[in-house]
């Protein structure tokens, strides 16, 4: 019998859960005592201790691993984070023990699932996803992964030196504007609700940084110059338009900007949405950078959590331009909208460092002139399908 010591549970170490077993498959707390992780400093020790104890399907050469792995990820302390978010933060390993309770012919698309939803929210590749969660079901349950294939319709844009992610948003139907969970919160402007159905796209699994748009600029006219994973901002709609034009003229792609109602069915979570206040939480400070938590000032994209999709900083760090004007919503129900004809202002959503929370809804909606830059303004990309 084994038991965590964190939230009580026992557990049978029979065939089908290995006493190597080191996460609680109930809360997903380590079990690995204090003193055998501290023996676990160097590097290679601690790689070599994964393989074993997760399953040689991984990679069977330790040093091996630990060279792919730093050379994707940045390093010891990333490879650390890594495996400590797919063990303990993501609870992967109860998941897994989760699937393994259904009928031996009915878990390889679940594992697959698992898979490409793990690897889609942490911005890595989905096959490297499919081989974290094939050591896991390896050194979990002794079964072994047999052509498991990616389900990821996600595309990776490789520009010059810079790489970045496109996420699949399914097409469905969805209420638009001040719905329930908005309360006292939701503006005049957020009103009709009204129903939307939308057709299938990709959009940015981030806001554009600072690195694309000076790989596709050549210069960057944030306030906050610190390159690399920063979001761009102080740019005008007018700016992003020229940008997106260069960016098709490299990539042969045809990018553009969100329309108002492809934004807030994405920062909802599409099909996935769960009906948070806020994009992927009711606990703003979860999942955005905002006035109460940013030192006013942005952060490199990705580092809160993502929202149901995989996608991060809907809500917070930049306001990001929508494609469509702004004016009043219509009751009528309505499929694929573009928003009104010409009336002077561009839409903005989603808030930013510099905002207060109730900026940072997913109804919210701000506008400006297009000509007009700000520091709190940047942008995310689109793909039509």
């Amino acid at each position: 019998m084994v038991q965590c010591e964190k939230c009580g549970s026992k557990w049978e170490a029979s065939s089908a859960y290995s006493k190597s077993l080191s996460v609680c498959p109930f809360c997903g707390a380590m079990l690995l005592e204090e003193e055998k992780a501290r023996g676990y400093g160097k590097m290679d020790e601690f790689l070599g201790y994964m393989v074993k104890v997760y399953g040689e399907e991984l990679y069977r050469n330790p040093e091996r691993l630990k060279n792919l792995i730093g050379d994707l990820y940045g390093g010891e302390e990333r490879v650390k984070k890594l495996f400590r978010r797919a063990l303990v933060e993501e609870k992967l390993s109860v998941k897994v023990y989760e699937i393994a309770q259904k009928p031996k012919n009915e878990r390889q698309p679940f594992y697959n699932r698992l898979a490409s939803q793990f690897a889609e929210g942490n911005y890595w590749p989905v096959e490297f996803g499919l081989k974290v969660v094939g050591s896991l079901v390896s050194g979990l349950t002794g079964e072994v992964l047999e052509g498991a294939q990616p389900e990821s319709k996600n595309r990776i844009v490789q520009v010059g030196n810079v790489r970045f992610e496109m996420v699949y948003v399914e097409g469905g139907t969805f209420q638009m504007g001040a719905t329930e969970e908005q309360g006292e919160d939701a503006d005049g402007d957020e009103n009709p609700v009204h129903r939307v159905t939308l057709s299938e796209y990709l959009i940015g699994k981030h806001e554009v940084t600072q690195a694309l748009w000076e790989e596709v600029m050549g210069s960057n006219p944030s306030y906050d110059e610190q390159g690399g994973d920063y979001p761009v901002e102080r740019a005008s709609w007018n700016d992003c338009q020229e940008f997106i034009e260069k960016l098709n003229a490299r990539t042969g792609m045809q990018f553009r900007l969100p329309t108002e109602a492809e934004w807030e069915y994405s920062a909802r979570g599409g099909n996935r949405s769960k009906g948070y206040k806020y994009a992927g939480s009711d606990d703003l400070d979860e999942v955005g950078w905002y006035g109460d938590n940013s030192d006013e000032h942005t952060h490199p994209v990705g580092r809160k959590k993502p929202n149901e999709l995989g996608l991060y900083d809907m809500s917070g760090n930049v306001w990001e331009w929508c494609q469509d004007w702004y004016g009043d919503y219509m009751e009528e129900s309505q499929t694929n909208p573009t928003g009104p004809q010409s009336v002077g202002t561009r839409v903005l959503r989603g808030g930013s460092g510099w905002d207060i929370a109730s900026g940072c809804r997913v109804s919210y909606r701000y506008y400006d002139d297009p000509g007009y830059w700000y520091v709190k303004y940047g942008l995310r990309l689109v793909l039509s399908l």
